[in-house]
């Protein structure tokens, strides 16, 4: 028996190896085709990324203090371990982009390798390994178009964590094995460090799965073995929440000026919630409260894990069934009862629990979501196990094989989910020849900037556009010429923030380059760039097309006083039509002149850049 154990084991190792072989040959020719080629897009991807290229070309340049300034470093407003693991991965492997993708697929396999693991133990069998592994495969999650696999955020590494975590308390029997808790401890750090935002998820999930024990352990105090496991239960939790808080606490410190601005400024107070709202055509109160819920089922779990948790709930359902006794069985032991019921409200609060702080946000986005599909599935998997209950069994029944059958076909369904991801073209593979004229405009900004001896040259942008940002023309200097050209960002900093003309032309008055987007009087080619946002973006979210953020909105009020003043204080260096916009890139007159040297408006004194 044991000899049968260990080469099943063997079998798994093998299947799980080459399932990830697989995944990396798959993963790296979609990069090779549908990325590689055109800057990044998306406005977080080209901040972290740039990022992650400063602190790679800072340990170049003065040693590996460069890292540890890196790690104790002020400013981080979401999370900083993901440019920092960006930048070593970049100096093991050299090359811009893929190395700093590299990090978040390294995540995504040791999600595999932790959920297979983690119910081949739990649940007794390794059909429930395959069942668990096939339901996120067949999730959408990885794939997003923003937020997965191929886009250099947080989302994607965070739901990897954030999945382990709830892996590991589940094997810690909810907090009963010491080891295992402080190992959960140690796991909630690590996510946090890569999410600022998930210590709420993981104090508040900890919290209500603690009243929840202390209730039933109230409900329930005539059992004394009972108290006593809910007691070690509550102490080991205390204590992984404990080594929680240890690790996290100094870098909160550090950053809590940057961390309040964003989340409770940004997201609570300021004018840009109500503009993201309009963009994804949030209008109501239901519409905010059903938003996560609807986003959750169709952008992230999609109809195949649908169908795949269908097919497990069933499969267990008809292994019970075959399996039911003729004769009454003794009750189940009260240890099994305690544990299925305790993963079950554990579960279900890593679920609600995101969900309920995601919801209270006033600031929406459809990529956050994704972070419950991993308990989602685990919930699935131990509600067909607890309900099939076959593997319980000493003897082979009927209702193995249906478990075994139905495990390898959601295992199956979720290989071919990826790839039929992986297969696919983006949209931007049909606009190359408009993304390879891009690429070419940021080439020649990035030369211009280092013939004139530019370091670290100011631009400025009338757009807030995906393929118009300092990020996208840094990563198309190192990609096609090895340059690195740290570029400071003066009109279109600060994101949807309202721009008054007074201060907008003080911007540029400071800028190296601006580069202003004018409209064709005609409509434009439907397969051409849009400005505004990546085409993916806009078939989700048509409203983005109607410019309703504040600085949009304040740029289309002066744009004319704009271009008058560039046309007479800058030179005109280059012109590049596009189907559906032009970009002009102006330049200040002198390579030798500071930039504050241009001439400012009339009337207005140079005022400090925001």
């Amino acid at each position: 028996m044991t000899g049968l154990k260990s080469t099943g084991n063997w079998f798994d190792r093998i299947i799980i190896l080459l399932l990830i072989v697989v995944q990396a040959v798959l993963c790296y020719n979609f990069y090779a085709r549908e990325i590689a080629w055109y800057p990044p897009s998306n406005f977080d991807q080209t901040g972290y990324l740039a990022t992650a290229y400063y602190v790679e070309h800072s340990i170049r340049a003065n040693g590996f203090v460069e890292l540890l300034r890196a790690i104790g470093s002020r400013g981080h407003q979401t999370g900083l371990a993901l440019p920092i693991e960006g930048a070593i991965s970049a100096l093991i492997f050299g090359g811009t982009r893929l190395p700093q993708l590299f990090t978040i697929f390294l995540g995504f396999c040791a999600l595999q390798v932790v959920a297979f693991a983690m119910a081949r133990k739990v649940c007794g069998s390794r059909a429930y390994g395959y069942m668990f592994l096939g339901l996120i495969l067949c999730q959408i999650t990885p794939w997003y178009w923003a937020g997965g696999m191929f886009d250099f955020i947080y989302d994607l590494i965070a739901y990897c964590l954030y999945g382990i975590w709830v892996c590991a308390v589940i094997r810690s029997k909810l907090f009963l094995d010491r080891r295992w808790a402080i190992g959960c401890g140690l796991i909630g750090a690590f996510l946090v460090l890569h999410r600022f935002l998930t210590v709420v998820y993981l104090v508040g999930v900890c919290a209500g799965f603690a009243g929840f024990c202390i209730a039933i352990a109230f409900l329930w105090r005539a059992d004394r073995d009972f108290v006593r496991r809910m007691r070690s239960r509550l102490y080991n939790l205390g204590l992984s929440v404990g080594v929680l808080t240890a690790i996290i606490t100094p870098f909160f410190i550090r950053n809590w000026e940057s961390i309040y601005n964003y989340y409770v400024i940004g997201h609570g107070v300021s004018p840009e919630k109500d503009a993201y709202a309009r963009q994804l055509g949030i209008g109501s109160l239901t519409d905010h409260l059903l938003f996560y819920p609807l986003s959750i089922l169709r952008d992230h779990w999609g109809i195949i894990f649908l169908i795949g948790s269908g097919i497990a709930v069933l499969s267990a359902l008809i292994a019970h069934l075959l399996n039911r006794p003729k004769a009454p069985e003794a009750n189940v032991g009260s240890r099994e009862d305690e544990t299925s019921l305790l993963q079950i409200i554990f579960l279900l609060g890593a679920i609600l629990g995101p969900i309920v702080v995601l919801t209270a946000d006033f600031e929406k986005s459809p990529v956050v979501g994704g972070i419950v599909g991993v308990p989602a599935a685990l919930l699935v998997v131990v509600l067909a196990a607890r309900a099939g209950s076959v593997f319980r069994k000493p003897d082979p029944s009927p209702g193995r094989k249906v478990i075994f059958a139905c495990s390898l076909v959601i295992f199956a369904l979720g290989a071919a989910n990826q790839f039929e991801h992986l297969r696919r073209h983006l949209t931007e593979y049909a606009q190359r020849r408009e993304l390879t004229r891009l690429v070419d405009l940021h080439q020649w900004v990035i030369e211009y900037a280092g013939d004139h001896g530019w370091s670290s040259p100011a631009i400025s942008f009338d757009v807030l556009s995906p393929w118009f940002q300092c990020g996208g023309i840094t990563d198309t200097g190192l990609m096609r010429s090895g340059k690195f050209v740290w570029f400071r960002l003066m009109l279109g900093c600060g994101g949807m923030t309202a721009v008054e003309r007074p201060e907008a032309l003080s911007l540029l008055a400071k800028s190296d380059f601006v580069i202003l987007t004018s409209r064709p009087k005609a409509e434009g080619s439907r397969d051409g760039l849009s400005v505004d946002a990546s085409s993916a973006a806009i078939r989700q979210f048509p409203n983005i097309l109607l410019r309703v953020d504040p600085f949009s909105q304040h740029i289309a009020q002066y744009w004319n006083d704009l271009k008058t003043w560039a046309d007479k204080n800058m030179i005109v260096a280059r012109t590049v039509p596009f189907d559906n916009f032009t970009a002009t890139v102006y330049v200040r007159p002198d390579a030798n002149l500071s930039a504050y040297a241009a001439s400012p408006p009339e009337g207005h004194v140079l005022g400090a850049v925001h």
